[in-house]
């Protein structure tokens, strides 16, 4: 409140201070999974599946996006069983993980 005991909303943004790639959820999955990520800087981001063969079978994300908390899902459902792995490239901030489709 001010000095005349008015309300003031106020309403905060929280920048994350790093890149991250959070686990996946769930994992295993089937067939939508969550993918969070926090960029601290606005960045120009890739993120991309990829098989055991290492080829790259779909790209989620390649654009230019704003400092934050983001999230992106993926859609499995064209693709078998298996494991797989996602990649997301920042800027100089690449990161990897495993994904477990089970159907």
């Amino acid at each position: 409140t001010d000095w005349h005991g008015s309300n003031i909303d106020v309403s905060s943004v929280l920048m994350p201070k790093e890149f991250i790639l959070q686990p996946s959820y769930p994992n295993p999955f089937n067939p939508v999974t969550n993918i969070n990520f926090a960029l601290p800087e606005n960045s120009k981001v890739l993120i991309q599946i990829y098989n055991l063969q290492g080829k790259v079978i779909e790209t989620l994300v390649n654009e230019n996006m704003h400092a934050g908390y983001q999230s992106v899902i993926w859609n499995a459902d064209e693709f078998g069983s298996g494991l797989y792995f996602i990649q997301i490239i920042a800027g100089e901030y690449i990161k990897t993980q495993k994904l477990m489709l089970v159907k």
